[in-house]
């Protein structure tokens, strides 16, 4: 089963839910109301959520998971948790842009710690990639990004900028790579990595 999670960022652009169980996290309901989506459940301490958007979905059915304000985990860690635990193979999580860099990068780290789990907007799509060589679905011209967590030995197939070797964070040379083929491929032998595939052009 795919589930989308909607988290609590900031996006005005179209919202493409491919997910079969719709998962907000906390704040992301508001978002989910202005877009006329009732999720199957709402998830987290409800610190950015009204009462008022709460009793809404609770009367559309939506189901109302509440945890404490004082917490380890973030509401985004308790909707995969939740999302894993119900059935989720796959994960696609929404609405994440914002200013909020400290919880963009969080974002990253918890995702490393799944497989199947993606953040995607209309404009890209962010995964973490694993030990093994993966196909991954590309557009010739698009631009990619890799960068290791925080050190990685990885080859990349089907670019214009080939690399085959170890990268780290200090010296992020896979930044703004072109894609050459339909199909591209990562074959990670140590570490994780961070792929970026930027769908349109930024600027």
């Amino acid at each position: 089963m795919r589930a989308s999670i909607i988290v609590n960022g900031s996006h005005n652009g179209t919202m493409y839910i491919t997910g079969e169980f719709i998962i907000a996290a906390d704040g992301g309901a508001e978002e989910l109301r202005k877009r006329n989506v009732v999720p199957h459940v709402i998830v987290g301490d409800m610190d950015s959520v009204s009462e008022e958007t709460l009793q809404y979905f609770e009367n559309m059915g939506a189901k109302i998971q509440i945890y404490p304000h004082e917490k380890d985990e973030t509401d985004l860690e308790l909707a995969l948790i939740y999302a894993f635990k119900h059935g989720a193979s796959e994960i696609e999580i929404l609405n994440w842009q914002g200013e909020r860099i400290d919880m963009i990068l969080a974002m990253i780290g918890l995702m490393s710690r799944y497989d199947n789990v993606t953040a995607v907007s209309d404009s890209c799509e962010i995964g973490v990639l694993k030990a093994g060589e993966s196909a991954l679905k590309a557009v010739y011209g698009e631009i990619w990004s890799f960068l290791p967590l925080c050190s990685a030995q990885f080859k990349l197939t089907g670019f214009k900028y080939g690399f085959n070797g170890e990268m780290k964070i200090d010296s992020p040379i896979g930044v703004s790579n072109l894609a050459l083929e339909n199909e591209v491929k990562v074959d990670v032998q140590m570490g994780k990595v961070v792929y970026v595939r930027w769908r349109r052009k930024p600027l």
